[in-house]
């Protein structure tokens, strides 16, 4: 554990304090006893040159009586601890020989004569006092360092307490008040110049942190109240909706979806979508796998829980994040396995009724062959001669021909099939309407102009478009007065396959032309139209990925069929 700002600069102070204080004290020591010893050193020489003075005479004369009375008089002194007279050979004179060792200085001088050296004195000095002056020096030096050192730390820690610790105490209970999340504490500018400005420096914080907090508050509120709106949309769509991470992983997944597909969300999140659905919707419609491209009413299927196939519908998006990275996709989808069905059955009720139509138109076209037929064969008897009764047969299975004809085109084009997708060639199917309707044509005197130019093949149900031609033209034919003409005309485009219904009618208002592709609408009169016939058409189309115009006026009306080319082996998205 760390310790406290005031311990730890009080124990370095406390060391710098007692290193400083050591190194000064050794030094004054040292310094007093090099004094000491030279003032003592000094000394004994004065006295040895004295002595040495004194004892030449004594030396000379050989009077060593008085040498030696002159060596006891200076040996009085309680410094001194010998003295002794040494001649030039080193034998002693007077006094006793010195010792040596700790606590002796020894003095020297020379005795001489001249040049000529005849002796020595040596006197040993004692230290004792030199010793006990040092121990004195050393027991004030720490007293007097122990002193300052408590004096030291008492005003550090007056003013390490006023000018740190007080504005650190204040500066972390405002940083406490902070983060328990009250950003109305300020800190008061009362300490040194850097504590001021870190107090300055806080306070600015706390008040743009304040600020901020206000701001993204506000945020947050708006937020949750998005989130809610698209919570309370995502819940109640009719669609349903989920939503996969990169590796497709559903994170999402709201209530339609799951009344659809008969999984519960907890059994969906964290599941990936192809293994749930066991189908190839995410890869027939996930914008993650399409080059991130959107994808809009793709027809597809899934498997529900309990193993049903339901056609569906999807739709998908790619989702990023702020800086544009890919995080994800969100797919909708919705059941049309109903929808699809019904669509059949309008197709075949519109169909049944344009071949009623159709029966009503040619009734007339049956009835004569059939009228030939019996009257020639009521003309063949038994004594009629064989070529006679050879040409009224040939009439008669000529006649028939013509029924069977008829009959056949009716029952191929009001056949209820299963779709088919393979190779049209639209001036095919042209052509053979064309055939078909001849009969309702002639009958109301109108003109067919059938313009076919080069085009490409697409991928449909031949069967299907076949119907939408069919119906287009039986339009025209009704809308015509007689004596009209209709052009049928296709051609095509780099990527597109046209066809163009023209007639010479007399239009279509500008308020009927909104509603004329809504189904069960209709101008005719009752009992001759299903209103469905349009409505279906653009039913056709739209799956195809085309669209149906209409263009019309005062001189007449124009459907514009638009087929997008596909090469033939294309999956039909």
């Amino acid at each position: 554990m760390s310790q406290s700002l005031k311990k730890t600069f009080s124990q370095r102070l406390s060391i710098i304090i007692l290193l400083s204080a050591a190194l000064i004290s050794a030094g004054l020591i040292l310094t007093e006893r090099s004094l000491l010893k030279g003032d003592l050193q000094e000394r004994g020489a004065t006295i040895a040159r004295i002595l040495s003075n004194v004892t030449l005479d004594a030396l000379v004369s050989h009077d060593y009586a008085t040498m030696q009375r002159y060596v006891g008089e200076i040996a009085d002194d309680e410094s001194i601890r010998s003295i002794a007279v040494l001649r030039q050979d080193g034998r002693l004179l007077a006094g006793e020989p010195p010792g040596s060792g700790p606590g002796i200085l020894l003095a020297e001088h020379p005795i001489r004569l001249g040049d000529e050296e005849l002796g020595l004195i040596r006197i040993g000095f004692s230290t004792d006092r030199l010793d006990a002056i040092t121990w004195w020096i050393i027991g004030a030096t720490v007293l007097l360092v122990v002193a300052l050192h408590l004096f030291g730390l008492l005003f550090t820690d007056m003013v390490l307490r006023r000018t740190v610790l007080v504005p650190l105490a204040a500066l972390q209970d405002a940083i406490k008040t902070v983060a328990d999340g009250n950003l109305q504490p300020r800190i008061k500018e009362r300490g040194p110049r850097e504590f001021d400005e870190i107090a300055s420096t806080f306070n600015e914080m706390a008040y743009k942190l304040q600020s901020s907090f206000e701001v993204i508050a506000e945020h947050q509120i708006r937020l949750d109240l998005e989130k809610q709106k698209l919570a309370a949309v995502v819940g109640c769509m009719a669609d349903g909706l989920f939503v996969t991470d990169n590796e497709g992983t559903i994170t999402i997944f709201n209530t339609s979806a799951a009344e659809i597909t008969g999984y519960a969300e907890a059994e969906a999140l964290g599941g990936s979508c192809s293994e749930l659905f066991r189908s190839s919707l995410c890869h027939d419609a996930c914008a993650l796998l399409h080059d991130d491209e959107s994808r809009h009413n793709i027809e597809t299927y899934l498997l529900t829980k309990a193993g049903k196939s339901l056609t569906v519908a999807v739709s998908s998006a790619i989702l990023r994040d702020n800086t544009g990275q890919r995080v994800g996709g969100v797919q909708t989808f919705r059941d049309i396995s109903a929808e699809k069905r019904r669509h059949e059955l309008y197709c075949r009720a519109e169909k049944l009724a344009a071949t009623g139509q159709l029966a009503a138109g040619v009734a007339h076209e049956i009835n004569t062959p059939l009228g030939n037929i019996i009257g020639y064969a009521g003309m063949i008897k038994a004594d009629s001669e064989p070529a006679a009764i050879a040409r009224r047969v040939a009439v008669i299975i000529e006649q028939a021909r013509k029924c069977s004809e008829i009959v056949r085109g009716l029952l191929d084009y009001s056949r209820s099939s299963a779709t088919t997708m393979a190779p049209v060639d639209l001036n095919t199917v042209a052509q053979r309407v064309a055939k078909v309707l001849q009969l309702q044509l002639d009958k109301k005197e109108l003109a067919l102009e059938l313009n076919t130019g080069d085009i490409a093949v697409f991928t449909a149900d031949e069967r299907k478009v076949e119907q939408v031609v069919m119906n287009l033209v039986l339009n025209a034919i009704q809308a015509v007065e007689p004596g009209g003409r209709i052009e049928l005309q296709t051609w095509c485009t780099d990527k597109r396959v046209l066809l163009a219904v023209r007639d010479s009618g007399p239009g279509v208002s500008a308020e009927l032309q909104s509603r004329i592709f809504d189904p069960f609408f209709t101008t005719k009169p009752v009992g001759e139209g299903t209103g469905l016939g349009l409505a279906i058409c653009a039913g056709i189309i739209a799956e195809l990925g085309g669209s149906i115009d209409l263009e019309s006026d005062s001189a007449g009306s124009t459907f514009m069929v638009n087929i997008p080319i596909k090469a033939e082996g294309d999956d039909d998205e």
